[in-house]
This record gives structure tokens, sequence and C-alpha cells, in this order.
């Protein structure tokens, strides 16, 4: 059967993305769902020197990861309208670098806000005129200074949580306030040994540590308690034994190069201890 244009096409697309996959130690999967395009333009130049976006059909990521049969198969279903991301950098590195370049945008009606939203005190733009009255419809306080209106002092006109109105997003867009932070999302990331989706990829670097750290002591316990021998819980079990050993030869008078000394002490002691009762007596 003779295969179509598109789909010799989409083939065609597959085998170069599968070629240039190879070539990076890092893959990750970008949700652009809701992203700005101004706003990821913004990004791709400020990962020109670290990271190549991939902007192709889904269709086409798919069948390259597949073909490869790289871990990130599986997961360009959970990606809505991924972008496909390759580096040579560490994934933590990548998202660490998406959060601290964060973009802001205006919300749109029937967004929720993530944020109390405040309109400072003080001067703004606009002359008398309808915006008085919008700013009254929303409890906002102003007066009349060099013929412009000044807002009286700082007014929460949103709170966390709450969904935005055509009236606040129409008043915020004419303020030009951006109160809602975009981070360019990478929701799955393998770096040649493990795949990290975006919540891990997004904690804090310290809560991850932090976390880590935990974690380890955790299993380290749990390794001495039930003597389960690895190279960071061996040296550790070693002590262990060896203070109860050592103890016990002690106990039952086992003499030892090592242990002599202790009882000989012992023995000093128990003697002294009797000579005290016979003495009393």
């Amino acid at each position: 059967m003779k295969k179509s244009r598109g789909s010799t096409q989409k083939e065609k697309k597959s085998e170069e993305l599968q070629n240039r996959i190879k070539k990076y130690k890092t893959v990750g999967l970008v949700e652009m769902l809701g992203y700005p395009s101004e706003s990821f333009e913004k990004m791709k130049k400020i990962f020109r020197d670290k990271a190549e976006f991939i902007y192709t059909n889904k269709v086409v990521i798919s069948s390259a990861l597949k073909k490869l049969n790289a871990p990130l198969k599986d997961k360009i279903d959970d990606t809505k309208m991924p972008v496909l991301l390759l580096s040579n950098e560490d994934p933590f590195e990548l998202s660490s670098e998406a959060m601290q370049n964060s973009t802001f945008s205006k919300l749109k009606t029937g967004e929720i806000s993530e944020a109390d939203i405040v309109l400072p005190a003080g001067p703004t733009p606009f002359p008398p005129g309808p915006m008085l009255s919008q700013f009254s419809s929303i409890g906002v306080k102003t007066k009349n200074e060099s013929g412009k209106i000044s807002i009286i002092s700082d007014t929460t006109i949103v709170k966390k949580g709450d969904k935005i109105s055509e009236k606040i997003a129409s008043i915020l867009s004419s303020m030009d306030i951006r109160p809602k932070e975009l981070i360019l999302t990478i929701s799955y990331a393998f770096d040649g040994k493990n795949i990290f989706d975006k919540k891990l990829l997004y904690t804090k670097k310290e809560t991850y540590i932090s976390e880590v750290e935990k974690t380890f002591r955790a299993a380290l316990g749990i390794s001495l308690e039930r003597g389960i021998i690895n190279k960071y819980s061996v040296s550790e079990l070693i002590k262990k034994i060896y203070i109860g050993v050592r103890f016990l030869s002690v106990n039952r008078n086992i003499v030892s190069s090592s242990n002599a000394r202790d009882i000989l002490a012992k023995a000093v002691y128990q003697a002294n201890a009797l000579n005290k009762i016979v003495g009393g007596e």
C-alpha cells in the first residue's frame, strides 16, 4: 500500500528528530498550554546557549521517542501541548533557570488569582472620568490630585483564590497590572538515568536537599536496626557489633588483647566492692 505524502513527511521529520535527540544528554517535555508565545520567545533567548526547543507536531515527537525507545515515550500524553527540550545541562539547572526567569501577565476573566492583589496608594495615570466610577464600584477610595485620579490608601481588590470578574480584569488591564506569574514548565525530564517530573523539578533546592537528607537518615536507621549491610551502613554496623561483642566478652570474662584492661578493671572494681562488704562485717 502506497504511503500518503503527509505520512512520508511525518516519518522524515521523525527520523530527523531522532538524530537530534541522540546528540543530547537531557531530554525534556515542556508544557505549553496557557503559556504565551511572547514569554516563550523570551525563554528561548535565555536558554539559547543551554537548550534547544523543538516545536513540532505531537505525533512526530511521540513517534521519535517511541522509535528510540526513549523513557519519556510514555509521558507524551501526560503533557499538554508538548514542546521537546534538548540539552546537555542537568534537568534541575534548567528548571532553576526557568524559575529565576519567570514572567508576569495580566489576569483574564474567570481565572483564579494565586495571590492577593493590592492597588497601591498614590497617583494613577488616569484623569477624572469613567475610571472614577470603576474604582468606586470595587471599593477603591480616590481623590483628584494634580489633574489625575489618586488612590487614597492601599486597597486589596482580590483575595488569593478569588475568581477574576470582568470588571476587575478590565481595571487591572487598564492599569497594566500583571499579577500572574508564568514559569516555563518542564513536565518531565530524563537525564540518561532517571525521569524527573515537574513536582520534583520545581521543588526549591533547599527543600529537596532537606528531604533527601531526611530520607537518607530514615533509611540508614532501618538498615542499622535490621542489620542490612550496604556501603552506608557497614561502618556503623561494624561499630555496633564490636561494642556488642566487647560488652559480652567482658561480661563473661572472655579475655582478649582488646578487652584485657576492661576485664582487669572489672575484677579490681569487684574486689574493692567485696573488700568493703567484708570490711564492713
